[in-house]
């Protein structure tokens, strides 16, 4: 796969779970001098949905700079130009796969991808401020992992 490598971390909403990783990685990116793209979209955003205090709040403790985020809906458009998509949730994958079944050979489990099987990554939304950590330290882990495969199948 040529370089940039792009990105896209799909979720419900798009306001935790992928938009951590997205702005992680993005953060990550830019200060290792890594040469990627991320975004992020979720299978049931919606653009007045918002990033709650708590995710923002850990980014920062993490060294994310403040950042905009608007939550994007998984389409077509915003999956299209894609290396790799990386799904929070078996559901989250099959959405994807059974929408856009042109993009099931750039899909993947995101877990299951770092290497870590086929599990899901907790949803934190509405939940207290150790879930959002415990999601945060999943997401880094798990970003960890990829950055020492360069993102390809550890298997």
């Amino acid at each position: 796969m040529s370089a940039p490598r792009r990105i896209v971390f799909v979720c419900t909403g798009n306001i935790c779970r992928s938009a951590m990783a997205e702005h992680l990685l993005r953060h990550w990116a830019k200060t290792r001098g890594l040469d990627l793209e991320t975004s992020s979209c979720g299978i049931a955003a919606e653009s007045w949905y918002e990033v709650p205090a708590a995710a923002r709040r850990l980014l920062e403790d993490e060294g994310v700079p403040p950042f905009e985020h608007k939550a994007r809906l998984a389409t077509r458009e915003t999956l299209r130009n894609a290396d790799l998509i990386l799904a929070m949730t078996q559901e989250h994958y099959d959405s994807i796969v059974g929408s856009f079944p042109e993009f099931t050979g750039r899909t993947r489990l995101f877990r299951e991808q770092a290497g870590f099987g086929e599990q899901d990554v907790e949803d934190p939304m509405g939940r207290s401020d150790e879930v959002f950590a415990r999601c945060l330290a999943t997401l880094k882990d798990s970003l960890e992992a990829l950055l020492k495969t360069g993102f390809r199948d550890p298997g």
